[in-house]
């Protein structure tokens, strides 16, 4: 659904008259992406820390396996955006590694201190893998102020 949107949205951008109306609209387009990725990726990384935090905190094995399919959902999210952007493997690889450091970072690569991703991503990754549209439109009004 949101592949179809983004896509609709590239081809307003190429087929408009106007020269300007264009450049904004690509510029908007771009940025919706390039956000929308980005949340993807955090919420990506988010999910694999938790599930390996309550791996090792010998969690139940359905909610590990809830957790891993949020963070494999938000992963192939996050590529599909990345192509969309035209964006090769390598590059998506190095935007997700470098968050993944960030996020361990964080808690100090310490699985105890998790509950310091979870106060600042669960709300969000939840939101925005049950909501894709309320985030799509979050983006869209930050580019539309941005790209005037």
């Amino acid at each position: 659904m949101m592949k179809n949107f983004i896509l609709i949205l590239f081809v307003f951008s190429l087929f408009s008259n106007k020269v300007f109306a264009e450049t904004k609209e690509e510029s908007r387009a771009k940025y919706v992406l390039s956000n929308m990725q980005q949340d993807y990726i955090v919420c990506y990384s988010f999910y694999k820390i938790g599930a390996e935090y309550i791996k090792k905190s010998n969690g139940d094995k359905k909610i590990i396996d809830g957790v891993e399919k949020s963070s494999d959902i938000s992963l192939k999210l996050s590529y599909e955006t990345g192509e969309l952007m035209g964006m090769d493997t390598e590059e998506m690889s190095l935007k997700v590694k470098k968050e993944m450091k960030n996020q361990l970072g964080q808690i100090d690569n310490d699985f105890n201190n998790a509950s310091i991703l979870l106060k600042k991503y669960a709300k969000k990754c939840k939101i925005l893998l049950e909501n894709k549209k309320q985030r799509i439109a979050f983006w869209q009004k930050k580019a539309s102020l941005k790209f005037k």
